[in-house]
């Protein structure tokens, strides 16, 4: 396993962890729950962490500005600024706040949930900043993910999500992915107590916070952090 950068180093970083389940309840999630272990040795480790749940906010759906003109898609967004209830400018501000960044989906058909594909779409308007403005808003940051299913799927969601955040200017540490497929006899209820006794998804969760705090770290003293 990798191993954490020394306590000092670390003193100040910033981690934020997003949950894109839509379970209701907390604790139903299990790749929320996976996610929260992440935030865990992240604060043992000495970071400042944050946590959002996607499903408790008001986003509304990316509206494609872009498609009629890439001018139109600007950073605040459009959406943000036409509906006074829209609250993904709390996810903005803590994306470009955060050092590091944790990404939490399960798996629906093949792919991340409709919460993370919205959280997606509406992030374009930062990615759209750099591609077409010429104004880079996010650097010296990192991402990982928390893929956890019931069917195959992981390397699919994975691919799509490293692309995407790449786009955005984050930066994929030696670990970027702790996951988890079950099997394919779709017995859920057993689900959280396999992952828990898992040996590989317990060290790559280890590992992917252990090598995103050394990243964050080594970002940090090559350039400086923040957007």
């Amino acid at each position: 396993m990798i191993p954490p950068p020394e306590a000092a180093q670390v003193q100040g970083i910033r981690v934020l962890g997003i949950s894109g389940s839509s379970r209701q309840q907390p604790g139903m999630s299990k790749s929320e729950r996976l996610l929260l272990q992440a935030l865990d040795r992240s604060r043992a480790a000495g970071c400042k962490t944050t946590f959002l749940r996607l499903k408790d906010l008001k986003i509304y759906d990316c509206e494609g500005n872009y498609s009629e003109n890439p001018g139109y898609c600007t950073y605040p967004c459009q959406s943000s600024l036409k509906y006074e209830d829209d609250q993904m400018q709390v996810v903005y501000d803590a994306v470009l706040a955060t050092d590091i960044l944790f990404l939490a989906t399960p798996i629906r058909w093949n792919n991340h949930s409709a919460l993370v594909q919205k959280f997606v779409e509406r992030m374009n308007c930062i990615e759209n900043q750099y591609s077409w403005f010429g104004n880079r808003m996010i650097r010296n940051k990192v991402i990982g993910f928390v893929i956890i299913g019931h069917v195959d799927g992981m390397q699919h969601v994975a691919g799509n999500l490293l692309n995407f955040f790449a786009w955005l200017g984050f930066s994929s540490p030696e670990v970027s992915i702790a996951s988890w497929v079950g099997e394919n006899d779709e017995d859920t209820t057993k689900d959280w107590d396999q992952i828990q006794r898992n040996r590989y998804t317990q060290e790559d969760l280890e590992s992917m916070v252990n090598s995103s705090l050394r990243l964050a770290v080594s970002l940090r003293q090559q350039g400086g952090a923040g957007p």
